[in-house]
């Protein structure tokens, strides 16, 4: 969910697990969905799959990450400042 509501666990925001994968990413380097899933899954137990897979839709969508269906690889993309 974008926006939270009063009542709403910010742990489970989409904000929130985007984050936690992109600590990870930075921290690990290049990781597969499950590895992602479970380091996401050590700030909070709650979080589940769908909310790490909608976390990396949202940053593919941004252009922050890439993903490689053949290895199940989630990576950070290349930044070019030319």
């Amino acid at each position: 969910m974008l926006k939270p509501h009063r009542f709403m666990n910010l742990d489970y925001s989409l904000v929130h697990v985007a984050s936690q994968v992109l600590q990870c990413l930075k921290e690990r380097g290049n990781k597969q969905l499950h590895e992602v899933l479970s380091y996401a899954k050590t700030s909070c137990e709650e979080i589940n799959e769908q909310d790490v897979m909608l976390a990396i839709s949202f940053l593919y969508l941004l252009g922050k990450v890439e993903y490689k269906n053949e290895t199940d690889l989630v990576c950070i993309c290349e930044i070019n400042n030319d």
